[in-house]
């Protein structure tokens, strides 16, 4: 396959897919996302590659959903005009839950590298792999709600308690890698200037110990330990999660199908622009949680 929104480079036991839309912050489309299923499908048939860097090109890892409603029905919240049939509308939230899914049970280690802005269906992504090492800069967070949307992402409470998936789902708020790390959701945090250097030091620690029962021993172990997870309700989760956030689409006043004068994206996009959309959406919430800076490059 021929890729042109992400890269894909396999050396040795390491194998690196990097988001390649940097003039749009990786903003995830559908395109990407099927070239990223594609980059995996590719490495999980290697048999020689033990871990998976996910990692983005230029400024940021993932601003999250491309926002510009071109190319994006599987990635953008179902565009109210449309009248979509609640079938088209869940079927699609469940793909994209077995798309998660899979990311999240494939057969080898992976890592996401996160740098810059790592929001929404960027930080879907990245909580997707087994580990995330980000810059202590980096910015991550859901602003879906700022836009009247549940998570369709149920391993928040997996990931942080349920506490803190509240305050940071609830509130739409941003927190910087110190942060993340602090509260588990992200397993180490470094200086920007250190992220690579840190990657590859623990890509190869990686590496030499699943190198150990090799790419078997891996699936086998990795196996269990979803199972273990579905039990404790994560298969549960996924789907409760997929639906509140369908109903939210749909429920949400002024936001999805009904009107009654509330801020609506694809209105204000469509007569000023998606940055003035973006910063519409937002300013209502930058005074109580002012994003972090990350420090330009």
């Amino acid at each position: 396959m021929k890729y042109q929104n992400v890269l894909l480079e396999i050396e040795g036991k390491v194998a690196t897919i990097t988001l390649n839309r940097p003039e749009k912050l990786n903003a995830i489309n559908d395109a990407m996302l099927q070239e990223l299923g594609a980059a995996l499908d590719v490495v999980r048939r290697d048999r020689d590659s033990l871990v998976v860097i996910i990692k983005g090109a230029g400024r940021s890892f993932s601003a999250g959903q491309d926002l510009s409603g071109v190319g994006t029905d599987e990635v953008m919240p179902p565009n109210p005009r449309s009248k979509a049939y609640l079938y088209d509308m869940f079927s699609t939230a469940m793909q994209n839950q077995w798309r998660w899914q899979s990311i999240f049970e494939f057969p080898k280690i992976t890592v996401a590298q996160v740098h810059g802005y790592c929001l929404g269906a960027g930080l879907d992504l990245a909580m997707a792999c087994r580990a995330i090492i980000a810059a202590e800069d980096a910015v991550l967070g859901d602003p879906s709600v700022r836009m009247g949307l549940a998570s369709p992402n149920p391993l928040w409470t997996f990931r942080v308690g349920l506490k803190k998936a509240k305050e940071l789902l609830l509130t739409g708020k941003y927190i910087d890698g110190k942060e993340a790390e602090r509260i588990g959701l992200v397993m180490k945090a470094v200086p920007a200037d250190k992220l690579e250097e840190e990657m590859s030091s623990i890509t190869e620690g990686f590496a030499r110990s699943a190198g150990i029962g090799g790419f078997d021993q891996l699936a086998d172990f990795w196996s269990f330990s979803m199972a273990a997870l579905d039990l404790a309700g994560l298969a549960a989760a996924r789907r409760l999660a997929g639906n509140a956030y369908v109903l939210s689409a749909i429920q949400r006043p002024g936001r999805s199908i009904t009107d009654c004068g509330e801020f609506n994206l694809y209105d204000v996009r469509d007569k000023k622009g998606l940055k003035a959309a973006i910063e519409e959406r937002d300013s209502p919430f930058k005074e109580y949680f002012p994003p972090p800076q990350p420090k330009k490059r």
